[in-house]
């Protein structure tokens, strides 16, 4: 009944690409990030890596353009500044951590760290100033190593900002802009390497308007929505990424 392939999917896969686009649109726009970890921690149920993890950074990044139009003036420039600088010392670390030390190990210290901060947060933990050039930086670092360990660049970013007295529009704003160079650097090296294909780009161009509808949908549900409704959707997507993360590790 579902043999049928079209552009590499059959229809099944399809249906999970559609489904995960939309609601990984939606968190993208709503919180300011998620939506790569949503569209690859389903695509990877059904699909392979090598057909996922491109389409997923192309399509990111055009919703972080989508974005940044609407959010540029709460970007906090000095810390994506900082953050770069982090994430271009900790990326290559990131990568011959990957060829020194057991990736499971790795990740679950990753994703454990990661939980262990939202649970302080979530807890009422609060920075007393804003982030420092020095926080910023080993932030990125941290950033940096996780992408190249476990290829999730995000969660220590958001999780900075949420814990700083700055508001909850300048951490979504902040995120939309780090990851869109995040994401450019990521799919330079997949070019490189040919991991792109006609079907892939046929792929982004079919579920690239259902993204753009979900972020529409997510970013208007921000504008009707309280701060502390958006840094709790953040707070609780963190912390569910973190235990699933951790059961994929665990159950693989």
């Amino acid at each position: 009944m579902f043999e049928a392939v079209y552009f590499g999917w059959d229809v099944p896969v399809w249906g999970v690409a559609l489904a995960a686009t939309l609601i990984g649109g939606i968190v993208r726009g709503f919180t300011g990030f998620g939506f790569a970890l949503i569209l690859i921690s389903a695509l990877l149920l059904v699909a392979d890596p090598v057909s996922v993890v491109p389409l997923t950074l192309i399509i990111d990044l055009l919703a972080g353009f989508t974005l940044l139009p609407r959010t540029y003036r709460d970007v906090h420039w000095t810390g994506i500044r900082q953050l770069l600088i982090g994430s271009a010392i900790g990326v290559p670390a990131g990568f011959a951590c990957l060829l020194l030390v057991a990736p499971e190990p790795m990740k679950i210290a990753i994703y454990a760290a990661i939980l262990l901060s939202v649970i302080l947060i979530a807890c009422g933990f609060k920075m007393a100033t804003v982030p420092n050039n020095r926080m910023l930086t080993g932030t990125g670092i941290v950033s940096g190593l996780m992408s190249g360990a476990a290829g999730v660049p995000g969660p220590p970013m958001v999780l900075l900002y949420l814990s700083s007295p700055l508001p909850v529009a300048i951490t979504r704003a902040t995120g939309i802009a780090f990851f869109i160079f995040v994401d450019i650097f990521a799919i330079a090296l997949a070019a490189y390497k040919g991991l792109m294909d006609a079907d892939m780009l046929i792929r982004c161009a079919i579920l690239i308007p259902v993204m753009a509808v979900g972020t529409s949908i997510g970013h208007r549900l921000f504008g009707i929505t309280r701060p502390e409704t958006v840094k709790l959707a953040a707070i609780i997507l963190l912390g569910v990424l973190a235990i699933v993360g951790i059961g994929k590790v665990l159950v693989v």
